[in-house]
């Protein structure tokens, strides 16, 4: 006799959590179901399932995402009805039996079942759970009224529904990786007619520990998400971006209060200001990564935008070498930045990794929205693109090469108007604010000369300054670091940090006055 259900578990990096949230199944007080486990990647270890019997399999997959994996899985179950179940996620011994029951009052094709998640007793409630469970950040069950949850609530970690209502949406799309393939899917069945029933008796706990750094590599993953929301849906607004800018705009809060507000009894008057403050101070946290990460994201659907039928996926993949093979071409460096496509797709990888995220930060803190600022050495304007779209005046400077084509190409994409001047034809004007240049002095030939250019145009110069790599050859030149140092002190130094272990990061003042 077949199962009325099938519970579907994609897994990937948790092989020992994925083995409490299997005992956690064998222990169900039902055993009307089968179990498919997928495992997302041959190079995961694959889980032993052979004491569920025949109602238990393992798929193995290309690394694809948890969508693919449970479409791979929803492919080949034979049952009515399927439950979506995270690997981490370790269930009641009920969780099954409550899911069914609700199918089995309301058998309509068209119902859902969203079951409860708590914290599992293994993970340590320190200040990070704490703001995640208070700022609602990951699962929002305080907001549901009654048992009508709505799609927005549609969280694949612990969700049953019929098979044949998510083939006919045509299941999981694929395109996201990881985060908001829920939102979206929960969307396209809420527009067939889902009704999304909220059982709180099928509880599962969440076994994930986190620490502040843990909570960074996580939200850089949501953005990427949320990016694809935004260019998928017209009707959808990107919510953590829009926070997370509007945290990133404030004066930096102070840490106390993320260490203060967990000591404070909930009915104490006051609790919910120096909540706000703790809120904003995590949210300054997670702004650079979120935000890097959401903005390389635009970078990305750019490229793909201006090559059109010539975008490479594998160029981009590949990029340092593409590039140093199209260098070695080249008759001289100066050659290969002026002619050198491919370097489009290094510069918008580099975009991507959010290295210069913190960089922005100090600049905003140097000069405010509506600032005169200079981008010298601009390449393909992110820098520049970013702090334009943040109420900055930006004038952008480089050689008439592909990387100032694609730049003029991107303010036109978005409507923006900036000045773009020839480094070599044009003449540069002075009276900026700020003139700032990102990896770009250890390419000069003289890196005194290039400071000179920078100060005679602006009240502050901001630039950072590469220690040299082993083995690193790759366009990089020596620079006399101390005595670059020693010309900011000099003139004025303004701001000294190091950031990504080898990037002094320097301003100073010019020779227009402030």
């Amino acid at each position: 006799m077949t199962p009325p259900l099938t519970v579907v578990v994609p897994t990937r990096g948790r092989p020992e959590i994925l083995g409490r949230t299997l005992a956690g199944l064998l222990a169900q007080s039902t055993d009307e179901f089968d179990v498919v486990v997928v495992v997302d990647g041959a190079d995961q270890s694959v889980p032993d399932v052979g004491a569920f019997g025949e109602r238990g399999r393992v798929l193995v997959q290309a690394h694809a995402g948890p969508g693919a994996a449970r479409n791979r899985a929803v492919a080949e179950a034979t049952t009515d009805l399927v439950l979506f179940l995270g690997d981490d996620m370790v269930p009641d011994a009920g969780l099954v039996a409550a899911h069914l029951a609700r199918h089995r009052a309301e058998p309509s094709p068209m119902t859902a079942v969203l079951g409860h998640v708590t914290w599992h007793d293994g993970v340590e409630p320190n200040g990070v759970i704490r703001w995640i469970e208070r700022s609602g950040s990951q699962f929002e069950f305080a907001t549901i009224a009654g048992d009508q949850a709505g799609f927005g609530h549609f969280y694949s970690c612990n969700v049953s529904l019929h098979r044949d209502a998510l083939l006919d949406v045509g299941g999981f799309d694929e395109d996201f990786v990881y985060y908001y393939e829920d939102l979206d899917l929960g969307w396209r069945l809420h527009e067939r007619g889902m009704r999304l029933r909220y059982e709180p008796a099928a509880r599962a706990r969440h076994l994930h520990p986190y620490d502040l750094e843990r909570l960074r590599l996580r939200f850089a993953g949501v953005a990427r998400g949320e990016h694809m929301m935004v260019a998928k849906h017209e009707w959808f607004s990107p919510w953590f971006a829009a926070r997370f800018r509007a945290a990133a705009e404030q004066p930096p809060a102070s840490p106390v209060w993320a260490r203060v507000v967990d000591r404070l009894p909930a009915s104490l008057p006051g609790r919910r200001a120096v909540e706000r403050r703790a809120d904003l101070w995590y949210r300054q946290q997670l702004a650079p990564d979120f935000l890097a990460a959401f903005d390389g994201q635009r970078d990305l659907a750019d490229l793909r935008a201006y090559l059109g039928d010539d975008y490479d996926e594998s160029l981009l993949r590949g990029h340092v070498a593409a590039v140093e093979a199209e260098e070695e071409a080249a008759t001289d460096e100066r050659e290969f930045y002026r002619t050198s496509r491919m370097y489009l797709y290094d510069l918008t990888v580099f975009a991507m990794s959010g290295t210069k995220a913190p960089y922005h930060a100090d600049l905003q803190r140097l000069v405010a929205p509506g600032a005169r600022l200079l981008d010298w050495g601009c390449g393909i304007g992110s820098d520049g693109l970013r702090l334009l779209e943040q109420g900055y005046d930006v004038s952008f400077v480089d050689f008439a090469n592909p990387s100032q084509a694609y730049l003029r190409w991107r303010l036109a994409r978005r409507g923006q108007t900036a000045e773009v001047y020839d480094l070599e034809g044009d003449e540069i004007p002075g009276g900026f604010d700020l003139a700032y240049s990102f990896d770009v002095i250890e390419h000069v030939e003289d890196p005194m000369a290039f400071l000179a250019e920078l100060e005679r145009r602006a009240a502050i110069v901001l630039v950072n300054l590469l220690e040299p790599e082993p083995g690193d050859t790759h366009l990089h030149k020596p620079l006399p670091i101390a005595a670059i140092l020693r010309r900011a002190e000099d003139r004025g130094q303004l701001l000294l940090r190091r950031y990504h272990g080898r990037s002094h990061l320097v301003a100073y003042r010019g020779d227009h006055a402030a």
